[in-house]
């Protein structure tokens, strides 16, 4: 056996009974030791530090809901009321929000309803509102009345003001309706101006209207004519003449089929330049 004093591990040498010898190497007791010590502290701490680590979690579990409470609280006294946003007026400011003595307020982004300056209109003209179509309720009556599509008027003339049966001539008791309708829709140039005629489900087979096609037609344009006379400008005008091919109502009786042979004046906005 050889012991090598000058260090810390230990070299045993054992003769073997064959041959050679064995040769065998072991750490000191001392050293053993402090290895497991110094092992026993890093355990010791990675424990603490986990302890910790736990002990924050609970406190933040423990606190996190009376924190919510208070953003929920927060939030609804800085929400404005429905009451508010009808009222036209601006929501009370939270307490915690109020201005300190000696500083002034920051200017408001946002300017109030009464001093906000209106949006510049892409359109000079206002568009023909409920208030204009007012003006013609005197005259209007089962021949002569106005429906909406799409936010837009729609003036229907019924045959039996405008026109015989069968006949494209304008008769005069239809004449006072359209001067009204004329000086109304002529200052509106930002509008065109489509006449549509639409007849019955009865054929006709004349020399001069071969088909319903040509009856509805050929009344379209007479009021349209009609309309530049009072001067709506003819650029402005689409006639459209449909048949019996859209009726207001089923063709199941002459009452219905009068109500469906009509003239209708519609106005459509026009974004282009207006008409001049």
């Amino acid at each position: 056996m050889f012991d090598n004093a000058d260090q810390s591990a230990l070299w045993r040498f054992k003769p073997k009974t064959d041959r050679g010898f064995t040769v065998r190497w072991s750490l000191p007791a001392e050293t053993k030791s402090a290895e497991e010590e110094s092992f026993l502290w890093s355990m010791a701490d990675l424990m603490t530090l986990l302890l910790v680590f736990f002990v924050l979690l609970y406190a933040n579990a423990i606190n996190r809901p009376e924190s919510a409470a208070q953003e929920a609280e927060r939030e609804n006294t800085t929400v404005t009321s429905p009451s508010a946003i009808h009222s036209g007026l601006p929501p009370k400011a939270h307490p915690s929000e109020s201005i300190p003595p000696g500083k002034t307020m920051p200017p408001n982004p946002v300017q109030p309803a009464a001093t906000r300056q209106p949006p510049e209109l892409k359109d000079p003209v206002e568009p023909l509102n409920q208030s204009m179509v007012n003006s013609l309720k005197d005259s209007f009556s089962s021949d002569f009345y106005v429906r909406w599509d799409e936010k837009q008027p729609v003036f229907v003339l019924g045959e039996r003001i405008t026109f015989n049966i069968g006949d494209a001539a304008l008769l005069a008791d239809s004449q006072s309706a359209l001067k009204r309708i004329a000086d109304l829709i002529a200052p509106q140039d930002h509008y065109r101006v489509i006449v549509s005629g639409h007849t019955d489900d009865i054929a006709i087979r004349t020399m001069r209207f071969p088909s319903n096609w040509e009856l509805s037609a050929a009344r379209a344009a007479s009021v349209a004519k009609f309309l530049t006379s009072r001067g709506v400008a003819p650029k402005r005008l689409i006639i459209q003449g449909k048949s019996e091919f859209y009726p207001l109502v089923a063709n199941t009786s002459d009452k219905n089929r009068r109500a469906n042979r009509r003239v209708e004046i519609s106005l459509v906005k026009d974004e282009q330049t207006p008409f001049h």
